[in-house]
């Protein structure tokens, strides 16, 4: 065994070692503490209205910028679920747009994006142990009709509306 070889088996035994102790340490100090009902809600439609998972269902939003009304569904954002919502609508002219915590994201690359923003916040609820909210968070689907020029904000605050 050469020293580079003896000097990597080293740092693998700390590394090891470090998470064993850290392992140890947060099973040690008892319960966790629960985390604030607004961690723990599914939704967060924004302006202090926020959904829990059994209110997160499919609604129908009118807005006036559209003759048809404007689809919202609550979906998984990850990219390893089994929720099929995130597949394309039915009507190929259809906008569809993700909204999730505060981002609106459009566009043929939007499930892809709410994919990468659902694992990057999760990777940082882990980094500081409140992994809980991050796997209950839904994002919510609109699904525009064609030739309907609405804002996600519009729509966003028309569901809001009609949550109240």
């Amino acid at each position: 065994m050469t020293r580079a070889d003896r000097a990597g088996l080293g740092a693998l035994c700390l590394l090891l070692a470090l998470s064993v102790s850290m392992r140890v340490q947060a099973y040690g100090t008892g319960a966790p503490t629960p985390e604030p009902a607004a961690a723990v809600a599914a939704v967060d439609l924004g302006a202090g209205v926020v959904l829990t998972r059994a209110e997160a269902v499919r609604r129908v939003i009118w807005t006036a910028a559209c003759p048809r009304p404007v689809v919202a569904d609550f979906v998984e954002p990850s990219p390893h679920g089994t929720d099929t919502s995130l597949a394309a609508p039915r009507d190929p002219n259809d906008r569809v747009v993700y909204v999730y915590r505060g981002w609106a994201l459009d566009g043929p690359r939007a499930a892809m994006a709410l994919g990468v923003l659902h694992v990057v916040h999760r990777a940082g609820a882990v980094l500081r142990m409140r992994s809980a909210s991050a796997r209950t968070a839904l994002a919510v689907k609109l699904v525009v009709p064609a030739g309907c020029d609405t804002a996600p904000d519009e729509a966003m605050a028309a569901l809001r509306r009609v949550r109240d």
